[in-house]
């Protein structure tokens, strides 16, 4: 099971990251991002009152598919929103079709 408090909106597992180790970064979910700078997944996400990206109903959209080339760690969020979350929301949007 995933420790989601160490996994972005992205999907990046931030549990592995020297910064959040040492304390000098918070993780997104605990960071207050500037105006004038956001993070386009979590605006994104707040925006859309989802928990990571592989929730959204547009997921992958043009936007993520450019984060996820950016660098191995995206490379690898993106594997695991491919695999995990948006397999889960499959599942579902599935049974909640059905139950209607």
């Amino acid at each position: 099971m995933l420790d989601m408090r160490h996994i972005g909106y992205c999907g990046v597992d931030c549990s592995a990251c020297k910064d959040l180790a040492s304390g000098s970064c918070p993780g997104c979910r605990e960071s207050v991002w500037p105006d004038d700078d956001p993070c386009p997944p979590v605006a994104c996400c707040q925006q859309r009152g989802i928990t990571v990206c592989g929730m959204c109903e547009d997921f992958p959209c043009p936007m993520m598919d450019d984060f996820f080339r950016e660098s191995e760690s995206h490379g690898r969020a993106g594997e695991l929103m491919h695999e995990v979350f948006r397999e889960t929301f499959s599942q579902t949007s599935a049974r909640s079709a059905n139950d209607t």
